[in-house]
């Protein structure tokens, strides 16, 4: 499906706590060789001719919206709050940005940097209904590890914890779920029923995306895009960062 048919979803609302020896700003204003975070989102999104955006503000969020704000004769912008982002995490931003659009959506983690034709070859893919996956490995235990089945459909992704064997023994493990997913208008339908049923418990409130979806798999087919560019750099900590830093100094 081309870009432009789809509706591109940033989470951008969280504060980022183990960052903060870098910057007490929002993530997605950190600047990687001159140039915000935000605004590498959005040249893509408007290269690729994404027309409409989905932006998930919480922490800081007028910083936020006045960043993005030179793209407005660029693309159509659409500012949802996360006021709670202490309390509602990314799973919960991703359930306010899906609930606010219809049709295709690309859904981002805001805090992502990646290159432009890695974007492309996901967007263009025949599945409509995909996960970004890169390589990863088993023994990272803060990496979304993706657990795929025979037919390349992911079934489970695994965070912040090591995948069990009995994990492994149903599912084979593929790779680190980037932050990057697409889903067809009836999926993302599917979708918003699953968040309302999953965040009426108030235990699942601060839950990243990886739970929920994990969900989601067990009975939706999600292709498995796997991509072999290592040019994708997800910022947690101050050496990520550094390596995105490194990794784009010479532009995509």
């Amino acid at each position: 499906m081309p870009a432009e048919d789809y509706t591109a979803i940033v989470l951008a609302a969280g504060y980022g706590s183990r960052i903060a020896e870098v910057t007490e700003d929002p993530k997605i204003l950190l600047p990687i060789n001159d140039r915000p975070i935000l605004h590498r989102h959005l040249e893509i999104f408007a290269n690729l001719g994404v027309k409409n955006v989905v932006l998930v503000v919480g922490y800081r969020k007028q910083m936020v919206i006045d960043a993005a704000l030179p793209f407005a004769d660029r693309l159509d912008i659409t500012f949802i709050s996360n006021d709670d982002y202490t309390r509602l995490g990314n799973g919960y931003s991703l359930f306010f940005g899906i609930q606010n659009t219809s049709g295709p959506s690309l859904i981002f983690d805001g805090d992502l940097v990646y290159s432009e034709d890695i974007l492309a070859r996901f967007a263009e893919d025949d599945h409509p209904n995909a996960v970004l996956v890169g390589a990863g490995s088993l023994d990272d235990i803060e990496c979304a590890k993706a657990l795929v089945d025979e037919q390349n459909h992911v079934r489970k992704t695994v965070d912040k914890r090591a995948v069990t064997e009995e994990e492994l023994a149903q599912h084979k493990f593929t790779g680190e779920a980037i932050g990057v997913l697409k889903f067809d208008e009836a999926h993302r339908r599917d979708l918003v029923k699953l968040c309302e049923e999953f965040f009426s418990d108030e235990a699942n409130l601060l839950l990243n995306w990886e739970h929920i979806m994990s969900l989601f798999f067990q009975d939706h087919d999600v292709w498995n895009h796997f991509e072999e560019s290592d040019a994708s750099v997800e910022i947690d900590t101050a050496e990520d960062y550094r390596e995105a830093c490194r990794k784009f100094a010479g532009g995509d």
